[in-house]
């Protein structure tokens, strides 16, 4: 018996499924914070992927054979992206509550279409234009010091992580087209940790989890976050729509800024709070109108 018919799969298990993988990816911010406590960021990346790498091999060692000469530089290529998104990343979360970088990375929803507009240079639609200007907005509340507007440091380094990622997700629709993606996934997170491992032997110093909450906090990175998290969206997405899936992507934003409230006592001031709603309309906008659009779509080709 097969998954789908162990668990009778429909729509709406699918969205649960796609918004439980989101919230639980959202959780590696909140860990990301514990396991950083005694290492450095290069460490924890690699420590993560190394284990998720392991894990995921073993359940699908039968395609670990079906990666050539090509797959793998493809895989090589996602793989510097993802690493360098999460370089930034970790570095900007040590100096930024992990509440205001869930939201800043929530902009990648309007990044993405932005550089696909540049590399086949035309004009994007109004409502991407719209979504990014408000995300744009957003992202000035959301960084305001008192009565002035500017940037930390920290800031800055995860809205530099957000491109970094944009990009990948633009590499990996690129490259992955004509491989098995089984092996790009398996393999890509073998890259990520060999890039992470030769960044910490260059530029820190290796020092493993001092605590059991930090060896936890590594776990809990690579199972529930790359293993279970990146796993389950697959499936999920099988039963809905593009459109659907990404109206539940809120789940990522709002679940970790959750989380960095009530585990790490993280307060949002009413400005950041606006700025939060703010970027959360440019992420649930254009999925919305898109999935109006294809249903009218549908229920209009019906009647005739």
């Amino acid at each position: 018996m097969d998954f789908d018919e162990r668990f009778k799969m429909n729509e709406r298990k699918g969205e649960f499924l796609v918004g439980l993988a989101l919230a639980l990816r959202a959780s590696s911010l909140l860990f990301g914070k514990i396991a950083m406590r005694s290492m450095g960021p290069f460490l924890t990346i690699g420590l993560r992927f190394t284990i998720a790498f392991v894990i995921i091999a073993f359940l699908f060692r039968k395609s670990l054979g079906k990666a050539d000469i090509k797959t793998l530089w493809h895989c090589a290529l996602i793989g510097v992206f993802f690493f360098l998104a999460m370089v930034f990343e970790l570095y900007g979360l040590q100096t930024t509550p992990s509440s205001v970088t869930a939201f800043l990375e929530g902009s990648v929803v309007v990044i993405v279409p932005a550089i696909s507009c540049i590399l086949k240079r035309k004009l994007p639609d109004k409502v991407t234009a719209v979504s990014a200007i408000a995300t744009l907005v957003g992202v000035g509340f959301l960084t305001l010091k008192g009565d002035r507007l500017g940037f930390t440091t920290g800031e800055l380094l995860v809205l530099g992580g957000t491109v970094w990622y944009s990009l990948s997700v633009i590499v990996t629709d690129k490259a992955a087209k004509n491989d098995d993606l089984m092996a790009v996934a398996i393999y890509q997170l073998l890259f990520i940790a060999i890039f992470a491992y030769i960044g910490a032997f260059i530029f820190e110093e290796i020092r493993l989890p001092q605590s059991n909450q930090e060896w936890g906090a590594i776990l809990a990175l690579a199972i529930i976050c790359s293993c279970v998290g990146f796993t389950i969206q697959p499936f999920g997405q099988k039963y809905t729509t593009p459109e659907r899936a990404g109206i539940l992507a809120v789940f990522n934003p709002l679940t970790a800024a959750a989380l960095g409230v009530i585990f790490l006592h993280e307060r949002m001031t009413g400005s950041m709070i606006f700025g939060a709603l703010l970027i959360l309309i440019s992420i649930l906008a254009p999925a919305w109108i898109e999935d109006r659009r294809s249903r009218k779509k549908i229920a209009d080709e019906s009647e005739i």
